[in-house]
């Protein structure tokens, strides 16, 4: 018999069998349907569609972001609450589906009906009630349909309740207590009432919180989005640097830590969370006045300033403990820092505050929590040094108080050489109104300061320096650095030293520096282990 006729005979044999097998059974298919009724059928939260696995019944549609959501510490809230021998009934609001955080106008979810579907912190927790949206998911859109998120944690109450705010502040979590009094909850607006992202939109893009979103390619729908008018205006939010779903990874493929959008651990300008906005101009344009602005993550790294012809500095002295492997959190390392403070109501009870004030020494309170205050004294008792001495850089709070006060006081000598901006006005005037190098329009006439000419002369360069480095607090007329030279103690010194024989080469009517500068420029020097600044290409002025 043919091959073929007897494999067609087995083939008709298993499927007779098949068939017979079938009809010999009772059990049937039966399919779900993906939702189930609300247990609280009067807020209409539908919670998880299956508690067991933890799959949320808006993930059933959605099921990218619900995947993604399983890696956050959101998707474990109910369980570390319950496994803390601490916690307390009304913890449980904000470790559930309830009406924190959300829209509804009353107590709802697992505060009317305590049911496992409302275990966790799950997507209605932010965007409200899904039940209208499952029952008309293509109806015409209105307040609840879809049920949208709120990124804005500032206003009246009822924007606070509605929004991260209502769960993460107060003594036990104080993340937007903190941020509130940080820069990053201000929506930049000029003097003359014009906001920032009015004049221009690559100023909007770190400034104001949907155009940040919008830069970063964020898609995802919310309430304040498409909203007109100043009153609408946010300030750099929890979702700009937190992705509420929770989808951003590293290079290796892991979700980040904090549900941040970007790493912060990468030495990259463009693709540090932190950089992304602190780079914007951290080196002067030769057809344009402006000073620095924002030059931090550069100036961490290694890269930011004007450097004079000839700079020549030893790489390994500019790649500073700050932003090398022994602060692996780059910005964040010094930044971003929990303390430890005393409950105010218990005054013993220690817990940790949350560093969004992004002050790397803040000052404290008496409760020894952070506060806003710029103005307290730099020592060991006003202030926390707790971000130096952890990443080991210091030994102690009294060393790194030390090592503070010498770097401003090193800064001091070295910009004040250059330029000393007596009246505080932040422009250069002629001697005595203001002092240094600049002051002197005999050997350095204003004519050396041309944005048109479309060439940065050694005048303007050291300017751009100065306004950069300068010490003490940027709002008491310290450099837009903002660190006192701390993001890179050698690069700040070596460029100022390196500005100062620049601008004694090409204006050589200058006098010799004060013998506190030649002092550290020796010293600087003796690290780098050959001169600063190459034998310079530039002329005296009388020769251009």
């Amino acid at each position: 018999m043919p091959h073929g006729s007897s494999s067609r005979r087995f083939l008709g044999a298993v499927i007779l069998s098949l068939f017979g097998f079938l009809g010999c059974t009772d059990e049937k298919i039966v399919y779900r349907e993906p939702v189930n009724p609300p247990p609280d059928a009067n807020s209409g939260f539908l919670g998880y569609f299956t508690s067991s696995d933890k799959q949320t019944t808006c993930g059933n549609c959605h099921s990218g972001h619900g995947r993604d959501w399983l890696n956050t510490a959101h998707a474990d809230a109910y369980a570390t609450l319950a496994n803390n021998p601490g916690a307390q009934d009304f913890c449980y609001s904000c470790h559930t589906v309830s009406s924190k955080g959300n829209a509804a106008a009353a107590p709802a979810g697992w505060e009317a009906v305590q049911d496992t579907a409302y275990h966790d912190v799950q997507c209605e927790s932010c965007h409200g009630p899904g039940n209208i949206h499952v029952q008309e998911p293509d109806a015409p859109a209105n307040a609840n349909n879809p049920p949208l998120a709120h990124v804005a944690v500032l206003g009246d109450s009822a924007t606070l309740a509605r929004s991260c705010a209502d769960c993460h502040s107060g003594f036990h979590h104080p993340f937007v207590d903190e941020w509130s009094a940080s820069a990053h909850a201000v929506s930049l607006q000029e003097e003359d009432g014009t906001f920032v992202n009015d004049v221009s939109p690559s100023c909007g893009s770190c400034h104001e919180g949907r155009r940040a979103l919008e830069a970063w390619g964020v898609t995802a729908n919310y309430t304040e989005r498409g909203l007109t008018g100043t009153e609408n205006y946010l300030g750099i939010t929890c979702a700009v640097c937190h992705d509420p779903h929770g989808s951003a990874t590293g290079s290796d493929g892991q979700p980040l830590a904090g549900q941040l959008r970007y790493p912060i651990d990468v030495a990259d300008v463009n693709q540090n969370l932190c950089m992304k906005c602190h780079q914007k101009r951290a080196e002067p344009e030769s057809t344009s006045a402006r000073g620095p602005h924002s030059p931090q993550g550069p100036m961490l790294l290694g890269d930011a300033g004007y450097h004079p012809a000839g700079f020549d500095p030893d790489v390994q002295a500019v790649a500073s403990t700050h932003g090398s492997q022994q602060n692996p959190r780059l910005c964040a390392g010094c930044h971003v820092n929990g303390y430890d403070v005393t409950d105010p109501n218990t005054g013993n009870q220690v817990v940790h505050s949350v560093g969004h004030l992004f002050l790397p020494i803040p000052c404290l309170d008496a409760q020894g929590a952070p506060t806003n205050d710029r103005t307290c004294a730099y020592d060991t008792q006003a202030r926390t040094w707790t971000a130096c001495t952890n990443s080991g850089c210091h030994g102690d709070a009294s060393t790194a108080a030390a090592a503070f006060a010498s770097s401003g006081q090193l800064l001091d000598q070295l910009t004040k050489q250059i330029w000393d901006d007596v009246n505080g006005n932040d422009t250069v005037e002629a001697a005595p109104v203001d002092g240094g190098y600049l002051s002197d329009f005999t050997n350095v006439p204003p004519t050396e300061y041309n944005s048109a000419d479309g060439h940065v002369s050694p005048a303007e360069g050291a300017l751009f320096n100065v306004r950069m480095l300068r010490p003490g607090p940027r709002e008491l007329g310290g450099g837009v650095d903002g660190s006192s030279g701390v993001h890179n103690p050698f690069l700040a010194r070596a460029l100022l030293s390196a500005n100062i024989s620049e601008l004694r080469a090409t204006y050589p009517g200058l006098p010799q520096a004060s013998r506190a500068v030649e002092d550290i420029r020796r010293k600087l020097e003796a690290i780098n282990k050959r001169p600063l600044i190459r034998p310079s290409t530039s002329r005296p002025i009388s020769a251009r």
